[in-house]
C-alpha cells in the first residue's frame, strides 16, 4: 500500500468520529459523542486540530482524506463531507469517499441487507451483493416503512440499528455496535480496491435519501 497520510472523518450519527491512518495503520483515532447532529459542525475542526497536533503534524502532511457520506443526520453529513471537500480542494489531494452501507458490509459476508433507523418509523435500506470476481454491487439506497407484518421473508442476515432490534425478533441479524470504528472499515476497503472509492474533491457528494425534517418556514429576504 502506499504509504498514504489519510484523516478520517465519520460525521453521520450521534457519534462524531475523527482518525489519522498512515501505510494502512491507524495512528490516532477519537469518538466523541454528541446530544445533536447540530453541533458536530462546532466540534469537527478542533478534533482535528487537536489530532494533528497530537501527532505532531501540519494539516500539509496529509496525503488524502477518507469521509463517509452518507446516509444519516442531514446536518452531520454536510458538515463532514464540506470538511472533506473543502480541505482536499486547500492541499490538493483526493479523497476516499464511502457511503455508511458500504462501510457497515465491509465487516460481513454478502450477500447482507442493511437498514439505518431514519425515525419516523423509516429505515435506509440497501442490500450487498457479491459481483463479478468477487467485488461488491450495492442496490440503490431506499427510504423504507418499518412494518413488522410487512419485511420482506428473507433468508440474507441483515445489519440493523440497535433501536430496530424489536421489528426484527426472529430474523437473522447483527446489531451494529456502539462501539463500530468506520476508520477501520474505510482502511480495509482502500486497501482491497483503492481505485473504486479515490474522488477528486470536486466529485465528492452527500448523500441524501430523504429531505432535512427542519425546514424554514418562511423565506429570507
Amino acid at each position: 500500500m502506499v504509504e498514504e497520510r489519510i484523516l478520517h472523518l465519520d460525521t453521520t450519527t450521534a457519534q462524531l468520529h475523527v482518525a489519522l491512518s498512515q501505510a494502512g495503520e491507524i495512528l490516532l483515532e477519537a469518538s466523541l459523542p454528541c446530544a445533536s447532529h447540530r453541533y458536530h459542525s462546532a466540534m469537527l475542526v478542533p478534533a482535528i486540530q487537536d489530532m494533528l497536533k497530537s501527532a505532531v503534524l501540519s494539516v500539509n502532511a496529509l496525503t488524502a482524506l477518507a469521509v463517509n457520506q452518507g446516509p444519516g443526520s442531514f446536518t452531520g453529513i454536510r458538515t463532514g463531507v464540506i470538511t472533506a471537500r473543502t480541505m482536499a480542494q486547500f492541499l490538493q489531494v483526493p479523497v476516499y469517499q464511502f457511503n455508511a452501507f458500504e462501510l457497515l458490509a465491509a465487516q460481513h459476508d454478502v450477500p447482507v441487507a442493511i437498514y439505518l433507523d431514519a425515525l419516523r418509523g423509516r429505515a435506509y435500506h440497501a442490500v450487498i451483493q457479491t459481483g463479478p470476481e468477487g467485488t461488491r454491487s450495492q442496490q440503490a439506497p431506499t427510504l423504507v416503512q418499518l412494518d413488522p407484518t410487512a419485511l420482506p421473508e428473507s433468508e440474507t442476515p441483515c445489519v440493523i440499528s440497535p433501536t430496530l432490534a424489536e421489528l426484527f425478533k426472529g430474523r437473522p441479524v447483527h446489531l451494529i455496535s456502539e462501539d463500530w470504528r468506520p476508520q477501520t472499515a474505510m482502511l480495509h476497503l482502500i486497501r482491497h480496491c483503492p481505485t473504486a472509492y479515490r474522488q477528486d474533491w470536486s466529485d465528492v457528494r452527500p448523500l441524501y435519501i430523504q429531505e432535512p425534517s427542519v425546514t424554514l418556514k418562511k423565506k429570507l429576504s
